[in-house]
């Protein structure tokens, strides 16, 4: 598929979406048609062109010879970027953003059946009086990706299943400052992340509970999650409740320490979910629970005769959190030693065999690296069996690599 060609089904697919999520009418179709977008994206790779020459790059062709046996993980960062790492220059050079493009930080409301108003930086204050906004419920912050915006799936899909389990729900769009070259972007997330606290903090002012608030960050938006929860701390010395971290960017912060990346410290209860540690991820522990789906490296294919590299393993997060969120208590991961173990997926010898359940359940007493095997194919879940060795699907096809002849793929 030519690269034209891929954005225009990108384009048309986005449009469809679109179009069904304006809706007014909560859609009860089990899945969203937005989920059927992301699952059909994320096999086909369409959201980043393919390598010039190659449909995928030696790295990845490396990789997808030698599943789940590639790379050494350390616990701790190395001070350098390995090989062939992408190069931020002055990632963590202070950044600012002029007031006078502040009015381009959006903040978009959420709720009765889809409706949603939008409110500049400087009209913040709106929020307060918002009829979507109930201070007595639970409140979720979404925070997107690198050139993501709340017009398009990703926002509706995650906005709408949190409006679905009666969330207040606040999208923000900083498009504006996520759409420029990465390493940029990069640097601009710590004034966003500055600028939305000092938001939060005006909500807080007029009722919000920190207590009851949580925020949500996929890709980019994972690290970015991690800023407006420090400014949030040292603005009004209280802890924002619970950071859920899908993905959370690896490139450009992969060296940095626990200050200058989201980490655990940041709110009182961090839970993330790995897919793709050595491409569009990162492999580092940055939670109280960390979860390494299938060992976090690269995601079981629902199109067996395509495989499901970095772009697909990336994106692969968002339809299993949203699969994670309507079918509560399905997804246990155990509990591993080290992030190398939840990599090779050698953790079900351990004992006692701890476990843990992934999305709004989990246990928050039972802290650690978790693994997570999953299935192919939308809802994924294993439930108890997924805990039992013999359905590791991903062990047994390193082991039939390892023994040689066919390689295994799916």
């Amino acid at each position: 598929m030519t690269l034209t060609a891929k954005v225009l089904l990108t384009v048309a697919c986005a449009a469809w979406v679109l179009a069904d999520g304006g809706s007014p009418t909560p859609t009860t179709q089990d899945p969203y048609p937005e989920l059927l977008l992301l699952i059909l994206g994320s096999s086909i790779s369409f959201i980043a062109p393919a390598p010039k020459n190659a449909f995928y790059s030696p790295f990845e062709q490396a990789m997808m010879n030698k599943l789940h046996k590639p790379l050494y993980t350390v616990d701790i960062p190395p001070e350098h970027p390995r090989k062939g790492e992408y190069r931020c220059p002055d990632t963590t050079k202070p950044a600012s953003i002029p007031r006078s493009q502040l009015k381009f930080l959006y903040f978009v409301v959420q709720g009765r059946e889809r409706s949603r108003q939008k409110y500049t930086y400087w009209e913040a204050q709106g929020i307060v009086d918002d009829p979507r906004i109930d201070f007595r419920r639970k409140t979720v912050l979404i925070a997107l990706g690198y050139l993501d915006s709340t017009s398009f799936p990703i926002a509706s899909m995650l906005g709408n299943q949190y409006e679905d389990l009666g969330y207040n729900v606040i999208l923000v769009d900083n498009q504006r400052f996520a759409t420029v070259h990465y390493y940029l972007a990069a640097r601009l997330m710590r004034p966003v992340g500055k600028h939305v606290a000092e938001i939060l903090v005006l909500l807080t002012q007029a009722g919000l509970d920190p207590g009851k608030t949580e925020l949500l960050g996929f890709s980019l938006g994972g690290q970015t999650v991690g800023y407006i929860a420090k400014n949030y701390q040292k603005m009004i010395g209280r802890n924002i409740s619970r950071i859920t971290a899908l993905e959370p960017a690896g490139p450009c912060f992969r060296t940095l320490g626990r200050g200058d990346r989201l980490d655990a410290a940041d709110a009182d209860f961090v839970q993330v979910v790995h897919t793709n540690i050595d491409g569009f991820g990162m492999a580092t522990r940055m939670g109280h629970v960390d979860f390494y789906l299938n060992g976090g490296e690269y995601q079981p294919t629902d199109l067996n005769f395509f495989p499901c590299t970095s772009t697909c393993s990336h994106f692969r997060v968002l339809t299993v959190w949203l699969a994670v969120m309507r079918n509560p208590g399905k997804f246990i991961g155990i509990k591993c030693d080290n992030i190398q173990n939840a990599r090779d997926g050698s953790c079900y010898s351990n004992f006692p065999l701890i476990t843990n359940i992934m999305g709004t359940n989990v246990d928050v007493c039972r802290q650690g690296v978790f693994y997570l095997s999953t299935g192919k194919t939308y809802p994924y879940f294993l439930g108890w069996n997924g805990i039992k060795p013999q359905n590791n699907s991903w062990q047994q096809i390193s082991d039939d690599n390892d023994r040689g002849g066919t390689e295994a793929y799916t």
